[in-house]
């Protein structure tokens, strides 16, 4: 494995792309562009359980959490989705470049807290991840309160080897209230910890953040990107807030006790976030791909290459973009008394 994989963010490229008209920093130009290829990322099944079900935190998951979100798997993905290891990855990277999606590719480990296994049992299966010659390494969905060092240690070990290494941390919000609100059982001490601690080995990070959750104001949505702005996580995914069948959720929507996020609002606070984004973070997704069949609401399509063209427009109405709204101290200049200016 070559030893030259970018292990932090180029804000070059991403000033490049803001000078050629971009609005924010798209997750997937920059790949290409960092890479000098098409990047894809290949969804992969390790049958990971999750302590907010298995009744180490808790047996009922996240209020909207529909049995590891299994349902929003890709057609392509289902046929394999409980095979081996190897025959998942051959299968799914044969087909990502069938179909013209890349060159090589990041191996999405994604259903249920993928971090959260004995160290032994973690190793086999990152192993297993990597065991393709156009693999150049792994984006790892978890939660940051499964961490623990000896894990980021094992991970900082592939980012030594040379392979490219994400956490993708399921943080939803900044705020406890929330947090307790949809029962994810950790806060942002976790995610802070979890974030410094990767950059300390080489591992890129990305939060997973939801819009429209219960009893959160859009200036607290708009606080959470402030706040991931400051802790100077690398990336972020951004999707509205799904009532998903057969969760705790959908009581809470039936009985009108929580209202789903119209479109309207959705693409709104979308650009509002990005506004409130610091410019250097990538966007890698503005929505949610997800059919009408498996969710009670919203009803509106959600599907990102619907959401993202309207979430631009907004932005070019609003004649803004990522970072127009982002600043935590005042310059030099500013500090000045006023009498003096």
């Amino acid at each position: 494995m070559k030893k030259d994989i970018a292990k932090a963010v180029d804000y070059g490229i991403i000033n490049k792309m803001y000078e050629e008209g971009f609005l924010y920093a798209a997750f997937g130009e920059y790949m290409r562009r960092s890479h000098n290829y098409n990047m894809f990322k290949v969804p992969f099944n390790a049958n990971f359980s999750c302590p907010n079900w298995d009744g180490r935190l808790s047996d009922t998951g996240c209020v909207y959490c529909p049995n590891f979100a299994r349902q929003f798997t890709y057609e392509s993905f289902r046929k394999v989705i409980n095979k081996g290891l190897k025959e998942q990855l051959y299968h799914q990277m044969d087909h990502y470049k069938k179909v013209g999606a890349g060159e090589k590719g990041l191996v999405y480990i994604a259903f249920g807290t993928n971090t959260y296994a004995p160290i032994d049992e973690l190793k086999k299966i990152y192993d297993a991840a990597l065991d393709h010659p156009d693999v150049v390494g792994l984006s790892i969905g978890t939660r940051p309160d499964c961490l623990p060092d000896e894990v980021l240690d094992l991970l900082g070990d592939y980012v030594k080897k040379g392979y490219e290494v994400w956490l993708e941390l399921g943080q939803q919000t900044m705020h406890f209230h929330t947090v307790e609100a949809i029962k994810r059982r950790h806060g942002s001490a976790e995610m802070i910890r979890a974030v410094k601690e990767a950059k300390k080995r080489g591992i890129l990070t990305l939060a997973f953040m939801i819009l429209g959750l219960p009893g959160e104001t859009p200036s607290e949505m708009r606080e959470s990107a402030r706040i991931l702005s400051a802790l100077e996580v690398d990336a972020v995914k951004i999707y509205p807030l799904l009532v998903m069948k057969e969760t705790g959720l959908t009581a809470q929507y039936k009985s009108g006790a929580y209202r789903a996020i119209s479109e309207t609002e959705y693409v709104s606070l979308v650009a509002d976030f990005i506004e409130n984004l610091g410019p250097n973070v990538l966007v890698q997704r503005v929505s949610k791909d997800c059919g009408l069949d498996g969710k009670d609401a919203p009803l509106w399509d959600t599907h990102r290459w619907v959401v993202a063209p309207k979430v631009e427009k907004a932005l070019m109405i609003r004649g803004t973009k990522q970072g127009s709204k982002y600043k935590l101290t005042l310059s030099a200049d500013e500090l000045l008394p006023l009498d003096r200016k």
